[in-house]
């Protein structure tokens, strides 16, 4: 029940394209041979997959669609309202050219204001350097949403140690223990790199199947490879997360050996979010933006909390919607029809993309909210947290803590999901954590349902809605 959706899956769900997919019915003529397999549209014409392949390249709007896609490391020239950020990294990282030691970094702040941007552009010039003075300098980089356990990041570590030379992982994914893989680890680095940066993107991601957080574990091992002897040269682990209290959530022995330069990033504005995209009209052909396109996705941009990787996907959205109605020139129209589609269902599809701990937690919200139909604005934390347990309990999964649970719930407020507030209850009655959703709780309850770890729940309807109920009673009463 520990395991996120896999990097692959979580990539898609946050930069998909707009394009549809067919859903006409799939056939195939027997008679065929593979090479001249078709489908059929939905006016039940024939489609040659291999005749689509081979044909000549459709007009588009794009001269190199790379430039519009989030991932994409750019070069230092294309990065925009970042220049204090991006110094205290270099200064940071700028002893490893000379084989001296280098501080471990907590790149935080909201969704899309730079930090992968700027770590990944800053360490790809270390790599160049390094090897143009003879050293072997790596850059180990993951998402910590894809694994969920510490020993499934360290074996994805050892896959990026591995992937530009000539070695094999030499360890099995499963079935040897997280020390064994460790051991691996340290072997490689000692024997193919000079120093080695550590990249933990969406470190809190790391959730694992028990109480305490995974995270904290492989932080204590990486950030004490040097000094436990495992490696000599200059190494740094750079973890990244939207959340800005993460280092109170380590524990003691993480927190004694991670001690972190923490660079928090801001929310762009909307004219950081032009100059970020005017950086990236190259992307298109010559005339193929009209005037008004980069203001107007800036301004959507700036709305969603100062997002540019959610700015630069509407951007290639609204020119994908020009090449799929066969225009040439993206203009204010795709842009406006892109953010209605991505606004629609922009909060669910978040939803549908955290990891299995965090949807356990908004989903008790959302339940207790819905089956106990008690009619209030806000929904305390204590009888969601009751249900929580009983949801955890009923999916055979370890529950968090009421504090851990909390914090998962809060942190969705950055995405618009919900917000919370500690309200007062009366004399003598406390104060309380309490949430308000954005969203129907039922499309929220429906989104997870979808995934098949929770397909167990709906045989528990009655049950929830009698301790949502009766929770919801008690707290009020």
């Amino acid at each position: 029940m520990g395991d996120g959706q896999s990097d692959t899956d979580n990539r898609t769900e946050q930069s998909g394209s707009i394009e549809d997919v067919p859903n006409g019915p799939e056939g195939r003529n027997s008679d065929e041979s593979d090479t001249s397999q078709t489908t059929l549209d939905n006016s039940g014409s024939g489609i040659s997959i291999m005749d689509e392949l081979q044909s000549e390249s459709v007009e588009t709007v794009f001269e190199n669609k790379d430039l519009v896609r989030p991932d994409t490391i750019i070069d230092e020239d294309r990065i925009v309202g970042r220049d204090e950020q991006l110094k205290t990294v270099i200064t940071n990282l700028k002893p490893a050219l000379q084989d001296h030691g280098i501080p471990d970094m907590l790149l935080t702040g909201p969704s899309g204001t730079g930090k992968s941007l700027i770590i990944h552009a800053v360490c790809k010039k270390i790599v160049e350097l390094s090897e143009a003075q003879g050293m072997r300098f790596g850059v180990f980089s993951i998402n910590c949403e894809g694994p969920g356990t510490t020993s499934r990041a360290v074996y994805r570590l050892i896959q990026e140690a591995t992937l530009n030379i000539d070695a094999e992982p030499g360890v099995p994914e499963s079935g040897v223990s997280t020390d064994q893989k460790l051991e691996r680890l340290w072997e490689i680095m000692r024997e193919h790199y000079d120093g080695v940066i550590f990249v933990l993107d969406e470190v809190d991601m790391l959730d694992g199947p028990y109480s305490e957080p995974e995270y904290n574990s492989l932080l204590y091992q990486l950030s004490r490879a040097r000094d436990l002897g495992r490696f000599d040269g200059p190494v740094s682990v750079t973890a990244i997360t939207n959340y800005v209290d993460f280092m109170s959530d380590l524990n003691s022995r993480a927190n004694s050996s991670f001690n972190p330069d923490e660079i928090f990033f801001e929310d762009y504005d909307a004219t950081q979010l032009r100059h970020i995209l005017r950086n990236r009209e190259d992307a298109f052909k010559q005339e193929a933006l009209a005037d008004d396109v980069v203001p107007l996705v800036a301004a959507f941009g700036s709305q969603t909390h100062g997002d540019a990787r959610k700015a630069i996907d509407l951007l290639r959205w609204s020119g994908e919607l020009a090449d799929k109605q066969g225009d040439e020139r993206v203009v204010e129209t795709h842009v406006r029809t892109a953010q209605e589609r991505y606004d629609s269902d922009r909060k669910l599809r978040h939803i549908g993309g955290l990891s299995t701990q965090k949807k356990l937690c908004i989903f008790a919200v959302a339940a207790t909210d819905y089956y106990s139909n008690a009619g209030v604005d806000w929904i305390p934390a204590g009888p969601s947290y009751s249900l929580y347990q009983y949801i955890c309990d009923s999916l055979d999964a370890d529950s968090y803590g009421r504090e851990t649970f909390v914090n998962h719930v809060t942190e969705q407020a950055t995405y618009g999901i919900l917000e919370f507030d500690r309200r007062g209850r009366g004399r003598g009655k406390g104060i309380h954590m309490h949430f308000d959703l954005a969203e129907d709780p039922e499309a929220i309850m429906e989104r997870i349902l979808e995934d098949d770890r929770f397909t167990e729940l709906e045989r528990e309807e009655e049950m929830m809605r009698s301790i949502a109920k009766a929770q919801m009673s008690s707290f009020l009463n």
